[in-house]
């Protein structure tokens, strides 16, 4: 389900997320837990952002045309050789808790919009755009890549995890309005609506911050 105009609420699990993070042992005086992506907290630039690259030291995409890919589950899969994506669209759903109440995962959906099978490698470049104005260049995991054969019309995933604010935080937490999103190895950064009511802490200064992306992967 495609959920960009739709604000997700979810007052329970906020209300969850003050007690876990009221608790939770790993996690240092700002508030970070310790997931360990691999790249440290710099945040990125603007032209690195909008070409969907890491400057932050983290790891690097991978050819398209190496490897061998694999199917999303949708369409019949191949041997390496296929050309990049090139025509991609990109679109979120609902996100789901992964640690108790303070920290989601919201899949990003990378969907083959051209005529001809292709193969999507690599970590997509994400911004996270405030309403107070700022911004935040996501790190990326130490995850491996994998390449994904994708039929037209198929989709991969890449997951967005991210941190949301509790009673540790005093109740400041960064409210996001929208995200963009550039597709690896791509040019075509595309904005699309946040799809979370709930305050993030933010930690583009933190070394291993809670909120981070990961890189793509067969569709499930």
């Amino acid at each position: 389900m495609n959920i960009n105009a739709k604000v997700i609420r979810r007052g329970a699990t906020a209300v969850a997320a003050v007690a876990v993070m009221g608790a939770m042992g790993a996690c240092s005086a700002n508030g970070t837990l310790t997931v360990t992506p691999a790249s440290p907290g710099a945040t990125t630039s603007s032209s690195a952002a909008a070409q969907g690259t890491n400057t932050s030291g983290g790891a690097t995409q991978g050819t398209d045309t190496k490897g061998t890919p694999v199917t999303n589950g949708q369409g019949s899969g191949g041997s390496g050789g296929h050309p990049a994506c090139a025509n991609m669209k990109v679109s979120d759903v609902s996100p789901d808790v992964t640690n108790g109440g303070s920290q989601w995962k919201l899949p990003i959906k990378l969907i083959n919009q051209g005529s001809t099978a292709c193969t999507v490698q690599g970590f997509p470049g994400v911004r996270l755009n405030g309403a107070d104005g700022t911004t935040w260049d996501l790190v990326r995991t130490g995850d491996p890549i994998t390449p994904v054969l994708l039929a037209p019309g198929e989709f991969a995933i890449a997951d967005l995890t991210y941190l949301t604010a509790g009673s540790d935080d005093g109740g400041k937490g960064w409210h996001v309005s929208t995200v963009s999103i550039t597709p690896p190895n791509g040019t075509n950064t595309q904005t699309i609506p946040w799809a979370d009511s709930l305050d993030l802490v933010k930690q583009d200064a933190a070394t291993h911050p809670g909120t981070y992306i990961g890189p793509a992967h067969a569709g499930r």
